[in-house]
Order: C-alpha cells, then structure tokens, then sequence
C-alpha cells in the first residue's frame, strides 16, 4: 500500500485529499505543523509528501530541505495558495518533484502521485 503524508494546516483540504486518497487505496497520514510533519517523516518513511508551503511554525521550505537532505528517495509535492516566483524556484533547487497551485483538482493530483510514484520503466538494452 503507498503510504502518504500530508502536512497542511487547513483542516478542510486535508480532510478532502485524506478521504479521496483513503478511498483510492492509500494508506494516508497528516500533520498539521511542520514539527509534526517532520516527526512523521522520519517515522513513516512515506513514498510521498504533500507539503505546503505555509506553514504555522515553520516554512514548508526548511521541512523539504530537511526531507529531500535525509530521505532522497521520498517524492515531495510542493502546494500554495500564494504563488511567489521565488517560492517556486527556491523549491525547485531543493528538490521538490511537482508544484501544485490551491486550489487544485483531486483527479489531477492523482494522476501527478501516481506519475511520480510509477515504478521505472524496465531497461531496454
């Protein structure tokens, strides 16, 4: 079962992304701060991570630095309801896999999850 982590703070699109997901076959888990979000992180070991940006104690930044510093494998999926260009490119150069702007489309932020968490396609040589 793929394992999620979704670190928000607004307890309407965690419940809404939680939900679909559960009913999608995935095991889901969330957290509403970036300290919680970090502790589970470093628990669960998820294939991916939901993360926004704005964040009550912490930006969304310093927990992806910290992901992607000591679990590369772990897709992050950047999300914001402020589009910042700086934001955007920051997250970038420190990994992040997708950026999705709020609100966004479940169907779509299914389709970017299961891309990202396809296996690799077998060698051809």
């Amino acid at each position: 079962m793929k394992k999620l982590l979704i670190i928000d703070d607004e307890p309407g699109i965690v419940e809404e992304i939680k939900s679909f997901f559960e009913e999608e076959g995935y095991e889901v888990h969330t957290a509403d701060t970036a300290k919680m979000g970090i502790e589970l992180i470093e628990k669960l070991k998820p294939a991916l991570v939901l993360l926004d940006m704005k964040l009550p104690d912490m930006s969304g930044l310093a927990v992806l630095k910290m992901c992607k510093a000591s679990y590369p494998w772990i897709k992050v999926i950047v999300n914001t309801g402020y589009v910042d260009q700086h934001l955007i490119d920051e997250a970038e150069r420190l990994g992040r896999d997708a950026f999705l702007t709020k609100p966004f489309d479940l169907t779509r932020l299914k389709d970017e999850i299961d891309q990202l968490l396809a296996p690799p396609p077998p060698d051809a040589a």
